[in-house]
């Protein structure tokens, strides 16, 4: 039996964002678009069959990004780092703190085994926007070289974003990308920083990145039924019905 997975949260319907299909327009004027509510009796034989949805919590190293400047804002760089945490259900831990220099402060920062990259965001004259490391695991995006006084917080904030995502995906070996929409493009300057327009990276690097994290140990949360946890060994008690029914049909 394979050892128990932490078990974040159960929940004994599908989640709303599966139910909540745009529906077809009908007749009456229903604007399309309108959710669609499944079928009392369907949802209930989806849910004797399933015994509801299990998420398990992301386990291994995490990335970290260490936040050593303070002309982006924490809640921008936040922005980013949470959309990578939704996007690559992968683990994410941000900190905040004034760094002697940075290069040496993500070597240290990689001396804790529940580390697996770490990304460190600086403010220092004399290093370039984008600083890479992928054997060492590290890289360091800096403010300094993505905009003087002139630049509007806004447009510097939006900058910083797009280079944490690059910088994290030329670390886990995404390299340069062939999707039009994504950011992992070669760039050779500030301006060829802004002519990309995606806010994240493609499929495919998507991909190159996740099988990297998987190298490193790094687990994502994951989604599955009742049932599935059941069959793998991993579930939790039965805490209804519904999920004793489906537990001692398979553990006979």
């Amino acid at each position: 039996m394979k050892t128990p997975i932490v078990v974040l949260s159960l929940v004994l319907s599908f989640s709303a964002a599966l139910l909540a299909q745009p529906a077809p327009p009908v007749s009456g004027g229903q604007a399309p678009g309108t959710p669609r509510v499944m079928d009392p009796a369907i949802r209930a034989k989806l849910l004797a069959r399933t015994g509801g949805i299990l998420q398990t919590s992301a386990a291994g190293p995490s990335f970290l990004f260490l936040n050593a400047q303070k002309r982006v804002s924490v809640q921008a760089l936040r922005e980013t780092e949470d959309q990578i945490q939704k996007i690559l259900r992968l683990p994410c831990v941000s900190v905040s703190k004034p760094l002697a220099e940075p290069v040496a402060a993500a070597v240290t920062a990689l001396a804790d085994t529940n580390t697996a990259m770490v990304i460190v965001i600086c403010d220092e004259s004399g290093y370039p926007s984008l600083l890479i490391a992928p054997e060492s695991r590290w890289a360091l995006v800096n403010v300094a070289a993505l905009g003087g006084s002139g630049v509007p917080a806004d447009k510097l904030a939006e900058r910083t974003q797009k280079e944490i995502w690059r910088a994290l995906g030329l670390v886990m070996g995404a390299a340069n990308s062939t999707a039009e929409q994504c950011l992992m493009k070669t760039v050779l300057s500030v301006a060829d920083l802004d002519t990309l327009t995606a806010k994240c990276l493609s499929t495919e690097a998507f991909s190159k990145i996740i099988a990297q994290a998987q190298k490193m140990g790094m687990k994502p949360t994951r989604m599955t039924t009742y049932r599935k946890a059941v069959e793998e060994g991993w579930a939790p008690t039965p805490t209804n019905d519904v999920q004793r029914a489906i537990w001692n049909e398979l553990k006979k």
